[in-house]
């Protein structure tokens, strides 16, 4: 059963990757019931179990994960009976708000619906985590959804890499997207730089598996030699979607790829062989780089205004710090509820500073997101939620870390890939497209489902 739910997900991430990351409210609520299907074989492993797994029990699986996300999930789910503000014109975001009435010491929201489909949807993330955690999918039937994805990924990277070259606007020559550029199957087309450094650390797994098996055959390694070269493909898409936070996480680990490719190499003393792979890793580099140039220079220029603005002490020209100001004032007014999920787009105008003003209007130009998936959390949920959301993920990590095998070559470069996410998401809001948040969760969670599976096969 488990096979089918792995499938489950997996078809459900190509899919949110081609409705534009997911951004749509559709997306939202079809893809949390496909993915609350989780909850089936879940229940069913609990029982069967009596809620002991991978070595702890009831205390551990009931108290220290499912009870705070329970918690989360019925105190935000008040706050839709908690609105703290009326929108002056229904269904439209960038509407004026009218204040209410509301209990100040409990979640609120100005958008019920808005703050529901939000919620619904990581209600759903969460239970497919621990579904694929708990599951008893394979490591090979694992290998085989990460290759459908990376296969999946690659062909975007490839054909989004020749429209951006080309100046193409038509997806596969035929049809736009509603962003009419290249890699546009995400609601912004730099968005896509995320999912491209998940399938390069899947490819990177990939690659050094197949590898391990084909050095032994004595053959030439065409296969490995094949998810090589795609995963180059795929880091240049991440340089040509000009994803300036993507582009400085991928490329240590493109570096750590390298030096695995030529350690091996140089232990063994093949010199030659070493320096031939020394001379087409700087050709390719050099490749790369002529490619990606003219993006590479605009996110060099952009960058150098930037930060020439923000020394001269002109914020317009850096927005994205302007927003930073104004949401550490947010989070300091709610600290420890936030001001409700999904709710930036509505409270920031209330504290959005001069920069968001244009000379002849009268209200502030709205920004849906932080920029910063930390203080868009803290904005959000709050101290306390943020506590309950994210405090199981991290026992998780610890407590899991002797259950299972993680230097794998599978789970050594999902969890480097998902990092890697994770560490831009601090200057970016890159969990607000429903695609990358659950990439992210599906690769961490069969990483850990690998790791432990590894340390079963080999006791």
């Amino acid at each position: 059963m488990a096979p089918v739910f792995l499938t489950l997900n997996t078809l459900l991430l190509i899919g949110l990757v081609l409705a534009n990351g997911g951004r749509h409210d559709w997306a939202y609520l079809w893809g949390a019931c496909l993915l609350a299907l989780n909850s089936l074989p879940l229940a069913y492993q609990m029982l069967k179990t009596r809620v002991r797994r991978h070595g702890y029990g009831p205390i551990f699986w009931l108290i220290g994960v499912i009870l705070p996300w329970l918690l989360f999930i019925l105190f935000f789910a008040f706050s839709l009976q908690n609105p703290s503000h009326e929108l002056l014109y229904p269904n439209n975001l960038f509407s004026p708000l009218i204040p209410l009435e509301h209990s100040e010491n409990l979640p609120t929201t100005p958008n019920p619906q808005r703050s529901g489909y939000f919620l619904v949807f990581i209600v759903s993330l969460l239970v497919m985590t621990l579904n694929l955690i708990h599951g008893r999918s394979s490591r090979l039937q694992i290998r085989r959804h990460l290759t459908a994805l990376f296969l999946f990924g690659a062909f975007l990277a490839v054909t989004g890499s020749i429209m951006k070259l080309s100046g193409e606007t038509r997806f596969l020559w035929l049809f736009e997207f509603r962003e009419p550029a290249a890699f546009a199957t995400f609601f912004y087309k730099n968005h896509w730089a995320y999912f491209a450094l998940l399938c390069s650390g899947i490819g990177m797994g990939l690659f050094h598996h197949t590898y391990s098996r084909e050095k032994t055959t004595g053959h030439f390694p065409e296969k490995s030699l094949g998810i090589a070269l795609l995963v180059v493909v795929l880091l240049v898409s991440i340089a040509l979607a000009e994803a300036r936070a993507a582009s400085l996480v991928a490329a240590p680990l493109a570096l750590a790829f390298l030096v695995s490719l030529v350690r091996p190499l140089f232990r063994q003393r093949k010199l030659l062989a070493w320096g031939i792979l020394l001379a087409a890793g700087s050709i390719s580099s050099w490749g790369i780089y002529a490619v990606s140039q003219p993006q590479l220079e605009r996110s060099l220029e952009r960058s150098e205004r930037q930060l020439q603005a923000h020394r001269e002490g002109d914020l317009r020209k850096v927005k994205r710090l302007a927003l930073y100001r104004d949401s550490w004032q947010m989070i300091q007014d709610k600290p420890l509820w936030g001001w409700g999920i999904g709710s930036f787009i509505h409270i920031h105008p209330i504290y959005a500073g001069p920069e968001f003003y244009h000379k002849s209007k009268e209200y502030p130009v709205a920004y849906e997101f932080t920029h910063s998936d930390f203080l868009q959390s803290l904005v959000e949920f709050g101290l306390a939620g943020c506590a309950l959301l994210f405090s199981p993920f991290i026992l998780l990590l610890i407590c899991l870390r002797h259950q299972g095998r993680w230097n794998n070559l599978i789970s050594l470069w999902l969890f480097s890939a998902c990092g890697g996410v994770l560490l831009a998401s601090a200057v970016d809001m890159v969990f607000t497209a429903p695609a990358i948040a659950t990439g992210v969760l599906l690769c961490a969670s069969v990483a850990i489902r690998y790791g432990i599976k590894t340390k079963q096969l080999k006791a």
